[in-house]
């Protein structure tokens, strides 16, 4: 009876890191791409943050606390690896009703990799994501590697 307990705990320590991993990638790549289709502009820079394989620098247009857009006025929106979580973090212009926000999107993240239609960033309409999340139940290591492209519609 024991070891048929031992089994089935096995098997669900398994299966939940993989609902896991699979739950946190497709959140994540959900979040980016939404965001990746608001942008005006891709960045090669901003604040501390330099664009290239693992950060995602995004210009969106800023709104008023209706929800409507303010002309000529800018948010930014980064994504990067700390350690190995997934981050967003949204900086508000000081005229926008969009809140400060740094949000964890995923944990054990064991690859990142943006790739960009254009090596000139001002020229970026297309953004390629490639997430991998990997995640070791104490039975066995679980991973999961999937990719979204996602195209400017406000370039």
């Amino acid at each position: 009876m024991t070891n048929l307990f031992i089994g089935q705990n096995r098997i669900y320590k398994v299966e939940t890191a993989e609902l896991n991993i699979t739950g946190d990638s497709r959140t994540s790549l959900d979040d980016i791409d939404n965001f990746v289709r608001q942008t005006t502009r891709v960045l090669a820079s901003y604040s501390t943050y330099v664009g290239g394989p693992q950060v995602l620098i995004l210009q969106i247009q800023a709104i008023n606390s209706s929800n409507q857009l303010l002309p000529g006025v800018y948010d930014y929106v980064v994504y990067y690896l700390s350690g190995t979580n997934l981050l967003r973090q949204i900086f508000p212009n000081v005229a926008s009703a969009r809140p400060a926000i740094i949000k964890k999107l995923a944990s054990n993240v064991n690859s990142l990799n943006f790739t960009y239609d254009n090596v000139n960033f001002t020229l970026v309409r297309t953004v390629t994501t490639d997430i991998t999340l990997q995640e070791n139940s104490g039975v066995q290591n679980r991973a999961i590697t999937i990719s979204s492209k996602s195209t400017l519609r406000n370039y």
